[in-house]
């Protein structure tokens, strides 16, 4: 007892001199050295539980752990690309090899591109809100319970222990229209994530069709190197057996053999080109850098007709980032009305069931011993520790109620207000929005239209040149053989070949990508979409065929 007490004394030194005597006497507890040790216990107690959910609750994790953590993470997953082992937690890119058309790098992109899967999510949710706007109009159930125990020793003793069991149930009946704004954003929203999730297929078809074209005309571009090769090798044999039999000189042959070079150079950077067009459409796809595809297309001219009107209502009608604009407005409205839902009143219909132990069941003759009414023993419990509370019978209490409830927000400081006033300028920046991108669809459809018909004019003009210069070296090297022509004709002729190739390859290229682009502006890229003519458009085409037919017949 005597070690008790001096570790006591020097351990509350502090508190006995501020706070004990308060404390001690506001809290019930008595002036002897067991009450002290049990206070000065629970403060001890207090203090540790509090270090210990402080620690697990990642007070003792460093920058420098989790960086180690991270870094490790790292290793696995870099040695597991590499190695082509997959573990099963982790997402591993597909290696794939083989022949490879369009079509089918587009399926395999929309399998594997990260953009799709994350929109798809987006669907999924589109859908949990679609739930969460739903239980804003069920009804809904609580149930809470509780457990307590009383050591109080002061004035009131209560029950030593305490139980309550309580239910509640709720059904809302108005809730000032927030439901159904609620509902119709639910509703715009999954049509919007269904727009993102097309607008963002869209993308991925143009990005893989970009590159792969990019591919085919990189390929393209090494063969005429290639080609370009053979011919600069031809003609080095020519050089030397000229020279050989004395008919040619020894500077034709260094001029052979520098026009070899440079060709070699070119074909080595133009087939480096093809090896990193194919790398970023690998990446597109979504699949391993180790995949090794050979591409089956071939870059070729397709003319497609395009007129303006047609791919303009197209656009205006079709285009993703419109509809999504649309959707963007009708949340911004379901928005105002649920900001303004806050000075309306909310109804619901309301139920309660619950449960206590002890039940109350305190008779006036036991209050008034408690408050020293009289008694054999005055209203002290056995143990001295001050007056006992009424008594409680051991059982179980029902208590039930159920009715309406009506909440009302008279005067929230103008808080509503504020909020429906920034509801509305959201509404009107998203029409702004909407209006722009309306503009900047049609920049782009006609920019499309304009870069098709320059397009199409480049190939027309290129589509007979590569013959031309193929004759054109065909006899510069007949008359270089028959000493009627110099070397400097064949190489000329040779660099005019190679450069009328690339030029044709590089018109169709343009012109199928100018194709994609106006599919991109109108928002039909890899979809039939059928255009629908608004009447006011048709009734001025019937007026001006009218006219037409009236000025025919004057």
């Amino acid at each position: 007892m005597k070690f008790r007490n001096q570790y006591l004394k020097r351990l509350t030194k502090p508190i006995r001199h501020r706070f004990a005597g308060g404390l001690n006497r506001s809290l019930g507890f008595a002036r002897d050295d067991n009450s002290r040790f049990c206070y000065v216990l629970l403060i001890q107690m207090w203090v540790g539980l509090s270090l210990v959910i402080f620690g697990a609750g990642g007070g003792c994790i460093t920058q420098e752990k989790i960086a180690q953590e991270f870094q490790s993470k790292r290793r696995a997953r870099a040695a597991a690309l590499l190695s082509k082992t997959a573990e099963p937690e982790m997402i591993e890119p597909e290696v794939i090899s083989g022949p490879l058309s369009l079509a089918d790098g587009i399926e395999l992109a929309l399998i594997h591109n990260k953009d799709v899967q994350t929109a798809k999510q987006q669907l999924i949710e589109a859908q949990g809100q679609m739930t969460e706007a739903i239980a804003t109009a069920l009804p809904s159930a609580t149930f809470s319970g509780t457990g307590q125990r009383n050591d109080n020793t002061g004035l009131i003793a209560g029950p030593k222990e305490t139980y309550q069991l309580q239910l509640l149930a709720r059904q809302p009946l108005y809730l000032g229209g927030l439901t159904g704004a609620a509902l119709d954003a639910a509703a715009a929203f999954s049509y919007m994530s269904q727009q993102l999730l097309r607008q963002s297929i869209q993308a991925v078809k143009l990005q893989v069709r970009q590159q792969y074209l990019q591919v085919l005309l990189a390929r393209e571009l090494a063969r005429v190197s290639e080609q370009a090769q053979r011919d600069a090798e031809e003609f080095l044999l020519d050089t030397q057996k000229k020279l050989k039999f004395g008919t040619g000189t020894r500077f034709d042959v260094l001029r052979a053999e520098v026009r070899l070079r440079n060709v070699q150079a070119e074909l080595i950077q133009r087939q480096n080109e093809v090896r990193l067009a194919i790398a970023s459409l690998l990446n597109t796809l979504g699949v391993s850098q180790l995949s090794d595809v050979e591409l089956t297309d071939q870059l070729e001219y397709q003319k497609n007709e395009a007129s303006n009107n047609p791919c303009m209502l197209m656009a205006l009608q079709h285009r993703p980032e419109l509809l999504i604009g649309e959707a963007m407005i009708r949340l911004a409205k379901d928005n105002v009305i649920s900001e303004q839902s806050g000075n309306r009143p909310k109804v619901f219909l309301q139920g309660m069931y619950q449960r206590s132990y002890p039940g109350a069941a305190a008779n006036f003759k036991d209050l008034g011993k408690a408050f020293g009414g009289g008694g054999e023993d005055n209203g002290e419990d056995e143990e001295g520790g001050g007056m006992s509370f009424p008594s409680f019978d051991k059982v179980w209490d029902r208590t039930m109620f159920g009715g309406i409830m009506v909440e009302w927000s008279i005067f929230d400081g103008f808080l509503t207000d504020g909020r429906g006033t920034k509801a509305k300028a959201e509404l009107r920046r998203q029409e702004i929005a909407l209006s722009k991108m309306e503009q900047q669809v049609q920049l782009e459809t006609t920019q499309a239209l304009l870069n098709l018909e320059s397009s199409d004019q480049f190939v027309q003009s290129q589509s007979g040149n590569v013959d031309n210069a193929e004759e054109a070296l065909r006899l510069a090297q007949v008359r270089y053989r028959e000493g009627a022509g110099t070397s400097l004709d064949v190489i000329s002729a040779e660099v005019a070949l190679a450069q009328a190739r690339s030029a044709y390859n590089s018109a169709v290229h343009s012109y199928q990508v100018a194709q994609l682009m106006l599919e991109w502006a109108t928002g039909t890229l890899g979809e039939d979409l059928p255009v629908e003519i608004p009447e006011r458009t048709k009734e001025s085409g019937e007026t001006d065929k009218k006219a037409e037919a009236d000025q025919t017949d004057r």
